[in-house]
């Protein structure tokens, strides 16, 4: 049976280092946790558990997990967003130290399982209606619909949104331009909200351009923004695969990052910091999602603290190269 030492000098980390990610405890990077949680999953090692964990243990739990037709269309394409690489990584290790086995199932049509997780912004009242009615415990992802009182794990996009806009007019920009996407999705109003209050409360007018990222219309929207508002002096997206679209866009019209125009992003994806320019961005802590997500469903199918809750977490300014 593989040691965690064997799991160490797979992922050419400290012992001391995987103790850490198996118990989400100090700070250890994205790209080093995937590194150990890939060691751990090819290795096939699994971490011993006190007597008190194996107590609780003596069944295993099937959790659906959820996701909407937009990312079922993304990953028959052989592309699952980096974003939610992580957040699931996280979800499953975690998951498997509660006792749980996680199977992928239809947002709108799930096979029948002993809890759900509904993945992402796709989520609506009606399907949160099916899913009460099942009388299974659930919660959403990365998505919170007000007025509907279920447990939710989300990141503060509107914080972290507020506080990098707020670092662009800080540096004197003015013509700030918000490129989002489909606003139906908590994530992404949340982002918009943030920016809409840091222009408002600068007296700045606000100017939003949508981006269809299953489609890719980026070519159309840095277009119609040179044609009708001119070259911006930065441009802040609601993600960072948004981000590297608009720079990409932006070069290819012959405009330089960050001298003609800053560009900030949000999430802080592994290929971010390796894009070029380096990206400025917005992280959210994807791992710290996946992880709580998966303590909570187990409360929830345990009935420990049944009432619903809404776990937001914030985020953190990453200062890189594609910004002033």
């Amino acid at each position: 049976m593989p040691t965690i030492e064997d799991v160490a000098k797979e992922a050419n980390v400290s012992i001391a280092t995987v103790s850490r990610v198996l118990n989400n405890s100090g700070y250890v990077s994205e790209r080093t946790k995937m590194k150990v949680w890939s060691a751990i999953k090819k290795l096939n090692y699994k971490p011993k558990l006190s007597a008190a964990s194996l107590a609780r243990h003596k069944q295993v739990f099937r959790v659906g997990i959820c996701e909407s037709k937009r990312l079922q269309k993304m990953e028959r394409e052989s592309f699952t967003p980096e974003f939610y690489s992580v957040i699931l990584t996280a979800l499953i290790e975690t998951g498997t130290t509660y006792g749980l086995s996680f199977y992928k199932t239809n947002l709108d049509a799930p096979e029948e399982h002993d809890a759900y997780i509904l993945l992402g912004g796709d989520t609506t009242i009606e399907t949160i209606k099916m899913y009460k009615d099942m009388k299974k415990p659930f919660l959403l992802l990365d998505h919170y619909i007000p007025g509907q009182k279920v447990d939710c794990i989300v990141s503060n996009g509107y914080d972290g949104a507020y506080y990098a806009v707020n670092y662009l007019i800080e540096k004197g920009f003015k013509k700030i331009v918000h490129v989002h996407g489909p606003l139906n999705s908590y994530g992404f109003r949340s982002r918009y909200e943030g920016y809409t209050m840091a222009m408002t409360e600068a007296g700045l007018f606000p100017r939003y351009f949508e981006y269809d990222d299953v489609n890719d219309n980026m070519n159309d929207v840095i277009g119609i923004i040179l044609r009708n508002y001119g070259v911006p002096d930065a441009i802040f997206a609601s993600n960072d695969i948004t981000a590297m679209r608009v720079i990409r866009e932006l070069k290819k019209r012959g405009l330089n990052i960050p001298q003609d125009v800053s560009v900030i992003g949000f999430d802080d994806i592994i290929s971010a910091e390796k894009f070029d320019p380096p990206l400025t961005t917005v992280k959210v802590f994807k791992d710290e999602m996946g992880s709580l997500a998966a303590k909570r469903i187990y409360e929830l199918i345990v009935k420990q603290d049944p009432h619903p809750i809404v776990i937001s977490l914030f985020t953190k300014f990453v200062k890189r190269k594609s910004s002033i």
